[in-house]
């Protein structure tokens, strides 16, 4: 695997798991934004000295920017809650946009009270959103910035121009929250990208022991488990849908003579050879190759009959000669050849059942004089 590899898989992750946040966290942060707004709406009742804005038309402004917020939470909440799919990319949109629209209602409604010029309910208010956000959407810089600027302009521009709010106590203030959210959201920021980092890890440790435990070593194709395992998944889906797949056993043609005559080096790569063959012959049917142990190879063609698996037969032997690999101990050749056994599955046929067919085609083509393929019938 490249460097590069690991870098593209965990920025993969990272993205797939900020989408999956979003949606994961936006609902608690709505929940939060209704209380809000009922506390704006109730201000009568909670605080009726701090919260009472004098001018109707301005009262007014400020309810109907809650009302908008309670109305626009309620209705994403009952939305994500009742859709169908809970994993679709329009659920993960809308989220981000009912973020971005109550950030703008919410900034009209600090307009409002500004205006009021009563900066004491003000800053905590300020605080505790902007906190809200910080906690539920630190994992994705851009979405909290999105939610965090209108407001934090709207109240530095209104504080400009309303200069009896702007005072040095509340300047530090607005300066010492920036910075508290700033840092709380890079030490969040950390902590999510270790977690991320470390679940990467593992995924790629369970990635390289199912590699291990289902290739073979040498070769790289299928193992005999995975094989076995692919096969019985073939044999599940061809009931379902009907039709027919075949088999190809294949065995290298006095292969023991190769190895005590040439050394197990040049067996492995002789062995290796045999299976880029096989993989090169199996693409065009989309085949799947496999190393049953030895010198004994198979091939599962999903979608192929017999006799376009005879064709594939004829297309590894071929191949062999093509590679004309010497092997002067052979009584068939003087160079490594193959035999090939050729079996069909049919309803009802077990697993095991169609190996034993294909392997008594094999034998049937070494009795014949090896260096051949033969249909089981």
């Amino acid at each position: 695997m490249s460097k590069n590899q690991p870098c593209r898989a965990f920025d993969l992750r990272l993205a797939e798991m900020r989408e999956t946040a979003i949606k994961t966290s936006t609902p608690w942060f709505l929940w939060v934004n209704i209380l809000f707004s009922l506390f704006i709406l109730g201000r009568s009742w909670f605080a009726p000295q701090s919260l009472i804005v004098a001018p109707h038309t301005l009262a007014a402004l400020l309810e109907t920017m809650a009302l908008l917020v309670l109305f626009i939470s309620a209705s994403v909440i009952f939305i994500m809650r009742m859709a169908p799919f809970q994993d679709a990319l329009w659920l993960r949109k809308l989220a981000k946009a009912t973020i971005l629209t109550l950030s703008l209602c919410w900034s009209v409604g600090f307009y409002v009270l500004i205006i009021n010029e009563d900066m004491r309910i003000i800053f905590p208010f300020t605080a505790l959103l902007l906190f809200t956000a910080l906690i539920s959407l630190y994992f994705d810089p851009r979405i909290l910035l999105g939610f965090i600027a209108p407001i934090w302009l709207t109240v530095l521009v209104m504080s400009l121009f309303y200069t009896a709010n702007l005072t040095v106590i509340n300047a530090f203030m607005w300066v010492l929250l920036a910075g508290l959210i700033e840092s709380g959201r890079q030490m969040l920021n950390r902590w999510f990208l270790l977690a991320l980092r470390h679940q990467q890890e593992n995924a790629d440790l369970i990635d390289q022991l199912e590699l291990l435990a289902n290739r073979d070593p040498l070769t790289g194709i299928a193992n005999r488990r995975a094989f076995e395992s692919r096969m019985d998944q073939e044999i599940a889906r061809h009931k379902r849908e009907g039709g027919t797949f075949t088999l190809i056993m294949l065995d290298v043609d006095h292969f023991k003579l190769y190895n005590d005559y040439y050394g197990h080096q040049r067996g492995d790569r002789c062995l290796v050879t045999i299976a880029q063959c096989l993989a090169r012959a199996a693409l065009p049917v989309t085949g799947i190759p496999g190393r049953f142990g030895g010198e004994e190879f198979v091939l599962l063609l999903p979608r192929s009959t017999p006799s376009e698996a005879l064709d594939v037969a004829r297309d590894i032997a071929q191949e062999m000669r093509l590679q004309n690999i010497e092997h002067l101990t052979s009584p068939v050749l003087p160079r490594v050849t193959v035999s090939l056994g050729v079996a069909s599955w049919s309803e009802g046929m077990k697993a095991r059942t169609l190996i034993h067919n294909a392997d008594k085609a094999l034998y049937q083509a070494k009795q014949q004089g090896r260096n051949r393929w033969v249909l089981f019938e």
